[in-house]
């Protein structure tokens, strides 16, 4: 991470859409994840879903047969890279179908379009 500040304003911004992504998996509404992903999305999250541009991950998280019913995100640091760019990592929590409680780190590229901040790049260590 480049450790260079982020205006608040922009920093509340990107909190804020890393936020929504999680309100919009757990709603099951994929087809919403264009509100909140770049075009150019890279999604990794070894072993369970790895896809590339807004269409073909869409269609994977519809292909998931059981998606978790609540994710939690805590711990957010955000360091920007340029007015256009910032780096930020988080923990997560998911509450999966069956009472399972997972947790990960997540490591988000996020992008400033004319629509707003959004993720263009999400790697995912599962923790445990």
């Amino acid at each position: 991470m480049s450790n260079q500040p982020v205006n608040p304003v922009d920093a509340r911004a990107i909190e804020e859409v890393l936020n929504r992504v999680a309100y919009v998996l757990d709603a099951h509404e994929y087809d919403r994840l264009g509100e909140v992903f770049a075009p150019e999305i890279s999604f990794d999250n070894p072993g369970r879903l790895t896809a590339s541009g807004l269409d073909e991950v869409i269609a994977a998280f519809k292909a998931i047969a059981t998606p978790a019913v609540s994710h939690h995100i805590t711990n957010v640091v955000v360091d920007g890279v340029d007015d256009d760019t910032a780096e930020c990592l988080s923990k997560a929590l998911a509450l999966r179908a069956g009472g399972a409680v997972t947790a990960a780190i997540y490591r988000d590229t996020v992008t400033r379009t004319d629509a707003g901040w959004r993720v263009s790049a999400r790697r995912i260590t599962p923790l445990g």
